[in-house]
């Protein structure tokens, strides 16, 4: 799992592109990967748990919080129940 990375808009987008986020936002802007990256992360937090490996370990192995791998499995189990 990688970490995400932090870089200054300045020097990754064109002048033209970093105006127009100005335009809309300013601060800290979270971009979204694309791709599959949040299905196999949620995948993989299920596999996990189906093993058995504690929530903490997790949490580890995805690059998560402990939180985010309650919601995830949360969320599952609702699926889950209303597909029932």
């Amino acid at each position: 799992m990688t970490t995400p990375s932090y870089q200054n808009a300045r020097s990754v987008l064109p002048p033209e592109l970093l105006a127009e986020v100005q335009k809309h936002c300013s601060g800290l802007l979270w971009i979204p990967p694309t791709g599959q990256f949040f299905r196999d992360r949620r995948r993989l937090v299920q596999a996990l748990k189906a093993q058995g490996v504690p929530t903490r370990e997790i949490a580890r192995l995805a690059g998560v919080s402990r939180r985010r791998v309650n919601q995830i499995l949360a969320a599952e189990k609702e699926h889950c129940r209303k597909k029932k």
